[in-house]
């Protein structure tokens, strides 16, 4: 479940920054705002890039531990470069939905994407594929 709703969040994250769905500006300008702000422009599209892509995959379950991977360290980036001088709380744009965030991203990190992952899908084929019968 925590898997799901780190997925959902980020991929609307990332579709409102890289498709200018939800009432976002769309990936240009918001890459020209990261960039006004310090952010070169190469890490600021892996930043809107990756929240959508990671999304996307913990949404599905694909790869997730790699994907949640991504996300905490994106969050990180977030918390150094944005929100930390805000202080803690969120109604000053601080960190703590951020740390909510990296919280939820190391669960899956450690837990794996769960009974309902493409990656169950995944292993349990590779793991057939590498039996041998010994009858």
């Amino acid at each position: 479940m925590v898997r799901i709703i780190l997925g959902f969040i980020f991929f609307m994250h990332g579709a409102h920054k890289v498709m200018g769905w939800f009432g976002g500006s769309g990936l240009e300008a918001t890459v020209g705002m990261m960039t006004k702000h310090g952010m070169p422009a190469v890490l600021a599209y892996l930043v809107c890039f990756g929240e959508l892509l990671g999304g996307i995959a913990l949404l599905i379950g694909f790869l997730s531990r790699i994907a949640a991977t991504g996300i905490v360290i994106i969050m990180v980036g977030a918390i150094i470069t944005v929100h930390r001088q805000h202080g803690f709380f969120l109604q000053n744009q601080g960190y703590e939905y951020n740390l909510a965030l990296i919280a939820m991203g190391l669960a899956v990190l450690l837990g794996g994407g769960g009974c309902l992952a493409f990656d169950r899908f995944l292993c349990r084929k590779k793991s057939q594929r590498g039996q041998v019968d010994t009858k």
